[in-house]
């Protein structure tokens, strides 16, 4: 199963659970509490299904191509002396948007 599908999947899961919590478990008194965090757990899973479905948990990585801005390094020239590549934090791995 693809990550997609799965996360198409969780995001299902997610809306009926929300529902069902909010339908059916919040107007009991007793259940109150726990239809909070029912409905919460499926707000969760709505925000995780459609990160999967949609791809958007993989662009999170960093790329292991060197930054273009620093070379690799993690340092560019200043004023003072060297100092933290703006564009890479340091590290000096590329982002996945260069």
């Amino acid at each position: 199963m693809s990550r997609k599908a799965k996360g198409a999947g969780l995001l299902v899961a997610g809306v009926i659970v929300f529902i069902i919590s909010f339908f059916v478990l919040l107007p009991i008194q007793e259940l109150y509490i726990v239809s909070l965090v029912a409905m919460f757990g499926g707000v969760v899973l709505v925000g995780v299904g459609g990160a999967m479905a949609k791809g958007i948990d993989r662009s999170l990585d960093t790329s292991a191509i060197e930054c273009y801005f620093c070379k690799g390094t993690g340092k560019v020239p200043g004023v003072k002396g060297p100092e933290t590549c703006p564009r890479c934090g340091g590290t000096g791995k590329g982002r996945s948007d260069d």
